[in-house]
């Protein structure tokens, strides 16, 4: 029994250690110069659309990620729109990849670009499909300073 004990304690510090490392950093970094991730879910159509942009500092990116929304759904290629500009400004720029998705999903286009701060970036993410129902995912985000 004392040995068992003795196991689960030492399991415990390791574990408590690990985590303890895993969310150190370092004292120069400041709060500002952690990524933050903001997503938003698009219309449910035929394909679940989620658009997703990440800010670190004066530097955005957006991506879209596709997902099936039936289980009878076959691995297909579909054609996508991903946009993002600064609001009442630059376009950032464009993505119109196409792409096979398949059941389990995956993460479609990408645009990325420095914004200057205390600006908002708008993104839309759709499906292109001709005679599909829109599945689109719009998203405004403020780039702070």
């Amino acid at each position: 029994m004392n040995r068992l004990l003795a196991i689960l304690a030492g399991t415990a510090v390791l574990t408590a250690a690990g985590a303890a490392q895993a969310t150190a950093r370092p004292a120069s970094e400041t709060a500002s110069s952690i990524p933050t991730r903001t997503c938003v879910s698009g219309y449910q159509g035929i394909l679940l659309t989620e658009l997703c942009a990440d800010v670190d500092g004066d530097l955005i990116t957006l991506t879209g990620h596709a997902a099936p929304a039936s289980i009878t759904w076959t691995e297909r290629a579909v054609p996508f729109r991903l946009s993002a500009s600064v609001a009442g400004g630059a376009e950032l720029g464009t993505d119109t990849p196409s792409a096979v998705i398949p059941k389990g999903g995956r993460w479609v286009g990408r645009v990325s670009g420095a914004v200057p701060c205390g600006s908002t970036v708008e993104g839309t993410f759709l499906v292109t499909q001709w005679g599909w129902p829109p599945s689109t995912a719009t998203i405004s985000v403020p780039v702070p300073c």
